[in-house]
């Protein structure tokens, strides 16, 4: 089942991060060195030291990913193994109200990360990851519960939704979260894109702003 509500809820993820910049104004992080062509390289460094910001031991790397228009940067909790956020590191002159930045900064990925996320996200409102982006330590609220949908049949519902919207396409890795999965989306032998899976109510959320794949950059474990 598509996200129907999906346009909305963007909007509403604009506001949150257009408070977030007025709020925490100097505490979105950027490189100097950000380049018209940035590297893997100045990314991975990008995502690190926002990784040393925050302060949580607990946070680390799981991958960078290169697209067309952005990286994707996910983050992961050493002593679960958990999905924690996404990130987005956005690429300069890609355009689009959510690529206005461009220089190197690091946000919230829009969608998902903010809108389903029951730990650090806006469902989380304990203080989630823009209280971390702020200072604050996560209260995450209802972190904890039990989602009734599996790993698995977030791939199977997955892969029904590619059927019906992007014949040829696979549904491949499966990336847990607090509340939702994001998994990878292949096609003709390589990275297509991803989507995410609301782990308590079916809802699959497209990822359609990323532009093409480019390279991955693993980082678990390091």
């Amino acid at each position: 089942m598509s996200h129907t509500g999906g346009r909305r809820a963007v909007g509403i993820a604009l506001v949150a991060v257009g408070l977030l910049g007025l709020v925490a104004s100097g505490l979105a992080l950027s490189t100097p060195a950000w380049s018209r062509s940035p590297s893997m390289d100045q990314a991975v460094g990008v995502a690190a030291n926002f990784l040393r910001r925050t302060g949580n031991k607990d946070l680390a790397i799981d991958e960078v990913m290169e697209f067309q228009d952005n990286f994707y940067v996910v983050y992961y909790e050493r002593s679960t193994g958990m999905g924690a956020f996404e990130m987005i590191i956005d690429k300069p002159g890609t355009g689009g109200m959510m690529r206005m930045m461009g220089n190197g900064d690091i946000r919230p990925e829009q969608g998902p990360s903010m809108m389903w996320n029951t730990k650090y996200g806006m469902m989380g409102m304990g203080g989630g990851l823009m209280g971390m982006m702020g200072g604050r330590t996560p209260r995450p609220r209802n972190a904890s519960a039990t989602a009734p949908i599996t790993g698995d049949t977030a791939k199977e519902v997955a892969q029904e939704y590619l059927d019906r919207n992007l014949p040829g396409a696979r549904a491949e890795d499966v990336h847990p979260f607090y509340g939702y999965y994001t998994i990878h989306v292949e096609k003709d032998g390589r990275i297509y894109g991803m989507l995410s899976v609301n782990s308590y109510t079916g809802q699959v959320w497209y990822h359609n702003w990323h532009g093409a794949y480019i390279q991955t950059r693993e980082r678990r474990g390091e």
